[in-house]
């Protein structure tokens, strides 16, 4: 039975229920979205430190992910690379503009090195599938509707200077359409993915309630 091959239509169903559940959950019960701060003074955003480091780890894991697999038929792991390797230093811009210390001299919490250690094992020891479900599919789907979140609220309160957060809501959305790269698989390897998958949703859960205690 395990060894079936299941269709590319049956993954996505598969797989993207479970996403857009656990996604919908958290969106409703976690911190993040219920206590995000409608506020201006820096002290509001210390949390930032944590985003900052997850931000600079992105850019280096992506570079690995594109080294590891670089002749794949598409330009997903290239152009994600290219487009997400300057981030981190816009958010260091950002805080420090509005009066934060530079993050360099902190450190992120465990729950966020947790998920920075998922991401580095998606790229380190996961095939193109898993890679593209993992990152793409659920991190990037995640992190759309975080900066979302995010960006609505920043707005209200009367930041003006958004760029980061603004170019994050278009491409992480953009980031996170790779379904129609994913290849078929067995039924015991869209078992193992719908595994990692809720793994990974329940590491993202709790890194964002973790930046709200």
């Amino acid at each position: 039975m395990t060894s079936v091959t299941t269709t590319k239509e049956e993954v996505i169903e598969r797989i993207s229920g479970i996403i857009s559940s656990e996604l919908e959950r958290v969106k409703t019960e976690n911190p993040f979205f219920l206590n995000f701060p409608a506020e201006k003074n820096p002290q509001y955003f210390v949390w930032c430190n944590n985003l900052y480091h997850l931000s600079k780890h992105f850019g280096e894991l992506l570079k690995l992910r594109w080294e590891r697999f670089p002749d794949v038929d598409h330009d997903v792991f290239s152009t994600h690379y290219d487009e997400e390797k300057d981030h981190a230093e816009m958010l260091r811009k950002w805080m420090i503009g509005i009066g934060l210390d530079d993050p360099e001299n902190h450190t992120a919490n465990y729950e966020t090195e947790h998920f920075i250690s998922l991401q580095y094992r998606a790229v380190a020891a996961m095939d193109e599938n898993m890679s593209l479900l993992i990152i793409n599919s659920t991190s990037e789907g995640f992190a759309h509707a975080v900066y979302l979140h995010a960006y609505k609220i920043l707005q209200e309160t009367g930041f003006t200077d958004l760029e980061y957060w603004a170019i994050h809501c278009e491409a992480d959305e953009e980031h996170s359409q790779v379904y129609h790269l994913i290849q078929n698989m067995t039924e015991k390897q869209l078992q193992e993915a719908e595994h990692l998958v809720k793994y990974t949703c329940n590491t993202l859960d709790v890194m964002l309630a973790s930046w709200f205690k």
